[in-house]
């Protein structure tokens, strides 16, 4: 029978740990999907605030709502996004009344709590209904 040397078996040792330590790390962060969707959703939430802002500004400018996003352009200074990060549709803004108004996008998977109630939403189509701060 051949003996096995001592470099060899530490060589396996360090080989399975390592294999275990990739795994573990794989195991945690989550599957590279679900990671992707989430840098989406982040972004459509972080798009949907900029416009919120934007909104925010054209109504203290304007003492009005805007009709429609297009009337964002007429801002200062101000980059609107208008475009789903990954699909390229546009974001949905609505009108409601002198006050309110609704912003839409669709999102890959459910809101975190870290997202805090104004902005919590489902996976799928999502409308936030907000009112402007006089």
């Amino acid at each position: 029978m051949k003996r096995v040397g001592k470099g060899w078996v530490l060589g396996v040792a360090v080989s399975l740990l390592v294999a275990a330590a990739v795994v573990r790390g794989l195991f945690m962060i989550g599957p590279i999907e679900e990671q992707r969707n989430r840098r989406f959703d982040e972004r459509r939430l972080a798009d949907l605030q900029r416009i919120a802002s934007s909104v925010e500004f054209y109504y203290r400018s304007y003492d009005e709502l805007p009709d429609s996003l297009d009337a964002l352009e007429r801002l200062p200074d101000r980059r609107v996004p208008r475009l789903d990060p990954e699909s390229g549709e546009p974001y949905t803004y609505r009108r409601i009344s002198a006050e309110f108004y609704e912003l839409c996008a669709t999102f890959a998977l459910e809101s975190g709590e870290s997202t805090g109630l104004r902005w919590a939403h489902k996976a799928g189509p999502a409308c936030f209904r907000l009112r402007v701060r006089r």
